[in-house]
Order: C-alpha cells, then sequence, then structure tokens
C-alpha cells in the first residue's frame, strides 16, 4: 500500500518504509536526522521546476503538474524508480514523504497517481 505523508508529520509504527522523494533536505531538519529510510531523488522535480514553483512562483500548479509529470516520464532512472516503488508498494507498506505540507499540490500525489496509472 502507497500513503504520502509531509516529513512534518510525526512518524508512527503503521508507516512501513519510509521514502523521502524531495529534490533537497529540508532545512528544518538537522543533517544527523534520519526520519526517512530512503532517499530517491529520481522522483524529485528537477531544480529547475522546483524553482519555477516554489522559488519563483512563476508558474501554477496545473502547468507544473504538466512539466513534472514529462520530467518522470523522459527520464530512464525516473521510470525505473517510479517502476520500482509501483512493485514495491504492492508487497508492503510504502510511506512517500516530502517537506510539502498539502499533499494534493505536491509531486508525491502525482507520484501517487502515477504509480497507479501504470
Amino acid at each position: 500500500m502507497l500513503r504520502l505523508k509531509s516529513l512534518k508529520e510525526p512518524t508512527n509504527h503503521e508507516d512501513g518504509l519510509r521514502i523521502l522523494i524531495a529534490r533537497y533536505r529540508p532545512r528544518y531538519l538537522p543533517k544527523n536526522n534520519k526520519s526517512w529510510d530512503q532517499w530517491w531523488k529520481a522522483l524529485a522535480p528537477s531544480k529547475a521546476l522546483f524553482k519555477e514553483i516554489v522559488k519563483d512562483k512563476t508558474i501554477g500548479w496545473n502547468e507544473y503538474e504538466r512539466k513534472f509529470r514529462r520530467e518522470i516520464r523522459n527520464n530512464p532512472n525516473s521510470l525505473n524508480a517510479l517502476n520500482a516503488l509501483r512493485s514495491l508498494s504492492k508487497t508492503s507498506n510504502v510511506m512517500i514523504l516530502c517537506h510539502c505540507k498539502d499533499e494534493n499540490r505536491c509531486h508525491r500525489f502525482v507520484i501517487k497517481q502515477l504509480t497507479q496509472e501504470g
């Protein structure tokens, strides 16, 4: 089963394997903090796309989602990671993590959709 959670939410025993899919380590967490089991940067948006949506705020959610889906489809490493996540979530509890507050406006929501579409 694949579920979503913000790193700001507390960890619990039902989370299963905790996979961070953010491009950068959240600044509010110290470097020695390991709130996740694995870090899959291949499922994070590119630096340029992250900058457009988060830092510069030059694009809205719909354009961001469209561009992010295109990035995933056009990157073999991302596709491999997506397929691995899809397989893993069929046999294990998997929690995909990011630092965004609203999971419906976060790339982890798009990643979950992509795993279900495949």
